[in-house]
């Protein structure tokens, strides 16, 4: 089947033949945005081009000069799932696993905690859902610097290190949140969001430190406004919250980001991120509770990513801040001898700490002397003279505390003992409500009291969570440091794990670059690199067995990773439509990788002859290039778990791929000069053992990922050119991925010249057996060889390029169906009392009848394939249930091989099966149980889906 792309789809474009397989490749990608038609050249876009759309959400493609833009979720995941598809197949970089920690909670104080694997229980979320018998939480933090804390307390430009953020987090709130989905979404304040053109008002400022509130872009047009609700509760000090404190909250960050004068003292450097947001902003519109503002960001299809943009919230009361800033800018003004930062500390100069004593003690100072006689410098718009109740509060707050972190969260800052490594908090019962009922994201703490106790020997801490000195460990140890306790202690835990790395196989591609040949020419000799032949690399997804290394390396502290995706990460549900269509799991395809690395060694044969070298295959099952063994350069990290995936995988390699591997053990420091510092043209390596850090809990929208890892934009396979080019393309991959699926018309054919057809059933006198037997083997000319096979001994590899098999029965009973649904077009998804049909078309669902025997009805799905690794043609036929499965035989036999030619080109075909005659053709499974009633040839088959 030949299919010819529209006109219209790219304008000025010349319309391209699309064959069957293109099709295939893209129902099986789950595309719903583009269709081959509209994919129009971008046919023959790379990672490269793919990559930079996904980054910069447009990309103008210089061979036609059309400019594409992403401007909706649907066209946004495609582009995700052909770029991963492509990367995957270009394979520069293999991730195996992600790696996980676990932190220590004692189960017989802490009865119920929220967790999630990308955090842990390190969220705010975790320690405010933590219930124990008395409402005290006990806190072990792991102090290995001798401090709770690394860095300052100020919410302005310190509050940057993992302990001080955790706390922070429970002190203060946020008008909107992450949740666990990876989506933006309200918190203490609500929006309404608009996209459009909007003419900017004349009453919508923004501020001037020297002129104040003006209407600087007053007839502008902005593409959204977003009205923005929030919760005007109390602070900690028992201040009501006001719209001022977001106004001038809003005006603090104005003066501080934005340098106004050469010399200006009131501005930060390291407020450039906030400076870049803020020009996006073209005027605000206060309200009582909250404001509308305007602006010229948009995110181009995702609402919350626009919306976290605009939300504005104070964490602290505005006159602190402001106060904060006199301190910094103008402290000598007040008295003060120190030389204060937001951001930065050196010579004379200390960065604001509002957990020191003596910083705080300067800035009571400063309010003291605003309250008494007013701020020293004067901002349009800011009223220091109606701060004054205000700043009473604060200073009586000081005077309770010791301290001025006064926010506007759960919990109350009561104790902090530096000295001792201890920190208190305790339960703020002042007036606060949040506009997000979603019970993983609490309004309330359940303890009323959190005490942190630093602990400065790791080992110490986990065994003070075993023995109830903690309730929580807030340290993630590896799976090992677990085995090292006693059965008894570690009964008293629940492990509670977090993704803390990624582990994969970077591989050097690189070759001479005026060779189409995987060559490399160097001063000491010229050399063939395995990992120039793209089959080569693409085998080792196949090759490794990526739940070998989870059980028997980590020892279950880890998850198999098939891509840069990790499996924590909020997308990772986008992309099960890659690893199903690839075939890719994580035990691996031995014979698959067997047939790419034959095929790729045979090309490159013909490759390195065409420049007068040869590349031999010797009896000693390896590979000889002019001569000499080909030799893999293995850089194997040492420092952990790194160096047995070496190992594993050196193995595999000599002993599958016929390549000597030299095993270069080293460090960090050692890997790191050779991998990362220098050109992949030196050819000191080929092979690396890569770890990356886990992000934790962050946007579900992975738009760096294509970029980063599978593109030469990013590290492909280091930031050092020259990098590898990919040339995988839109097209191959999608040809790549539809050749496995075969059409109706070619069983026809293959059955009329296979050396044998095979009938695949479950068991003996079963209801799949009798359809095959009466229905399926009527198919196949007399003079053809049939053979039966039971599905627990039949193997794939058992059949050859000439036969032909057909396998009845379902994925639950059928093990060489099972093996094939998970590529499949069309598959079933089992769970909730029932079984969805998934099809490109749409799903319908089939409910298990009660009782289970008394089925009136089911589906059938019926589907072809070539075998990728014998060639052999394939067709599976099976239904929700025995009787559907024999609907499905029958209709093969009566309906689709009678008319081949108006079945043909279909690769799949979806029927519901209706008992609407009395009695059976076939033995009834429940008979014995009471059913008189199932398939027969009288029954109503109607199509519900075919492609």
């Amino acid at each position: 089947m030949v299919l010819l792309l529209a006109a219209a789809a790219v304008p000025g474009v010349r319309a391209k033949a699309v064959s069957r397989d293109v099709y295939y490749g893209a129902n099986a990608l789950g595309l719903t945005y583009y269709t081959p038609e509209s994919l129009g050249p971008m046919l023959n876009w790379t990672t490269k081009e793919i990559g930079y759309l996904l980054f910069m959400t447009q990309y103008t493609d210089p061979a036609t000069n059309a400019t594409v833009v992403i401007n909706s979720a649907d066209q946004y995941w495609d582009l995700q799932r052909l770029g991963l598809a492509m990367g995957l197949m270009d394979s520069v970089r293999i991730f195996l696993i992600e790696t996980w920690e676990f932190y220590p909670v004692n189960k017989q104080r802490v009865t119920d905690i929220i967790s999630d694997p990308s955090v842990g229980i390190a969220s705010r979320w975790s320690i405010m859902s933590a219930k124990t018998p008395d409402k005290h939480l006990r806190v072990g933090q792991f102090a290995s610097i001798g401090s709770l804390f690394a860095d300052p307390f100020n919410p302005v430009g310190g509050i940057t290190d993992y302990y001080s953020k955790k706390v922070w987090n429970l002190i203060h709130d946020t008008g909107g949140t992450i949740n666990f989905d990876g989506i933006y979404v309200p918190y203490r304040c609500k929006w309404a969001l608009e996209r459009g053109n909007f003419v900017v008002p004349n009453n919508a400022v923004i501020y001037n430190q020297t002129r104040g509130w003006i209407a600087a872009h007053a007839g502008e047009t902005a593409n959204v406004k977003v009205t923005v609700t929030c919760d005007m509760g109390e602070w900690q000090n028992g201040v009501k919250m006001t719209v001022d404190d977001i106004k001038n909250y809003i005006a603090f960050y104005y003066a501080w980001a934005y340098k106004d004068t050469p010399d200006d003292p009131y501005y930060d450097s390291a407020l450039s991120d906030t400076a870049a947001k803020y020009r996006t902003y073209l005027g605000f519109q206060f309200t009582d509770n909250g404001y509308v503002v305007y602006g010229n960001y948009v995110h181009p299809f995702a609402d919350d990513v626009t919306a976290g943009n605009y939300v504005i919230y104070p964490c602290m009361p505005w006159e602190l801040y402001w106060a904060m800033g006199e301190l910094v800018a103008n402290g000598g003004a007040y008295g003060i001898s120190r030389r204060y930062s937001f951001s930065s500390s050196g010579e004379n100069l200390v960065q604001l700490d509002l957990l020191t004593k003596e910083h705080v003690d300067d800035l009571a100072k400063v309010l003291q002397a605003i309250s008494s006689s007013g701020a020293m410098s004067t901002f349009p718009g800011i009223d220091w003279s109606a701060a004054t109740s205000r700043i009473n509060a604060d200073l009586d707050f000081y005077s309770t505390y010791g301290h001025f972190v006064i926010s506007n969260g759960p919990y109350i800052l009561d104790m902090y003992s530096p000295e001792n490594l201890y920190l208190k908090l305790i339960k703020f019962n002042g007036q606060r409500s949040t506009f997000n009922d979603d019970p993983m994201l609490p309004e309330d703490g359940y303890a009323d009291v959190i005490e942190y106790q630093g602990v400065q020997n790791e080992d110490t801490l986990l065994l003070l969570v075993a023995e109830g000195e903690f309730d929580i460990g807030l340290f993630a140890f590896g799976a090992n440091k677990y085995l090292d306790l006693s059965p008894d202690l570690l009964s008293n835990l629940s492990l509670y794990n977090v993704a803390s790395s990624s582990v994969d196989l970077t591989l050097n591609p690189y070759h001479d670059q005026d060779k189409d040949a995987p060559i490399v020419t160097l001063d000491t000799g010229t050399y063939f690199n395995p990992f120039a032949v793209r089959e080569i690399r693409f085998a080792l997804n196949y090759l490794v067995n990526r739940r070998y290394i989870v059980d028997n390396i980590f020892h279950g502290g880890a998850a198999p990773a098939l891509s840069g995706i990790a499996p924590s990460d909020p997308a990772s549900k986008y992309f099960t439509p890659v690893y199903r269509a690839l075939g890719l799991t994580e035990e691996g395809d031995f014979n698959y990788a067997m047939r790419l690395i034959d095929e790729g060694m045979k090309n490159a044969m013909e490759q390195v002859a065409r420049y007068g070298h040869t590349l031999e295959k010797r009896d000693d099952g390896f590979w000889y290039f002019d001569g000499q063994p080909v030799e893999v350069k293995f850089v194997i990290r040492t420092e952990d778990e790194r160096k047995d995936i070496g190992l594993y995988v050196s193995d595999l390699i000599e002993n599958y791929m016929g390549f000597k591997v030299d095993r270069m053990l080293l460090n960090r420091q050692k890997a790191s000069e050779i991998v990362f510092r220098k050109p992949i043209s030196t050819y000191e390596w080929t092979l690396y053992t890569g770890g990356w850090g886990a992000g934790g809990l962050g946007s579900m929208y992975p738009d760096w990922q294509i970029y980063y890892w599978y593109s030469p934009l990013g590290y492909y396979p280091n930031f050092q050119d020259p990098r590898h080019q990919p040339d995988v393309t839109v097209e191959e991959v999608l040809e790549a991925i539809g050749k496995q699926y075969a059409s109706v018309d070619a069983y026809a054919k293959a059955v009329q010249n296979a050396s044998r057809v095979y009938f695949v059933f479950n068991n003996l006198g079963t209801p799949d057996a009798f359809s095959t037997s009466q229905y399926v083997s009527r198919t196949v000319p007399i003079s053809t060889r049939t053979v039966s096979k039971l599905a627990g001994e039949f193997s794939m590899t058992d059949a050859t390029s000439s036969d032909v098999i057909v396998s009845v029965g379902g994925p639950l009973v059928n093990p060489i169906t099972a093996e094939y649904d998970d590529a499949a077009l069309v598959h079933m998804a089992i769970g909730d009392g029932g079984i969805t049909i998934v099809t490109p078309q749409g799903n319908v669902t089939w409910r298990v009848p009660k009782p289970w025997w008394n089925v009136t009805e089911g589906y059938f799905i019926i589907q072809f394939f070539n075998d990728r690794t014998t060639g052999a043609l394939l067709v599976t036929i099976y239904g929700t249930d025995a009787d559907s499965t024999a609907a499905g035989a029958y209709y093969f036999l009566t309906h689709i091989y009678q008319n081949i030619d108006a079945y043909g080109s279909l690769n799949y075909i979806v029927g519901l099966w209706s008992d609407t005659e009395f009695g059976s053709d076939i033995p009834l499974p429940g008979s014995s149980q009471g059913d008189t009633s199932g398939f027969s040839a009288g029954d109503d088959i109607i199509i519900v889906a075919m492609g």
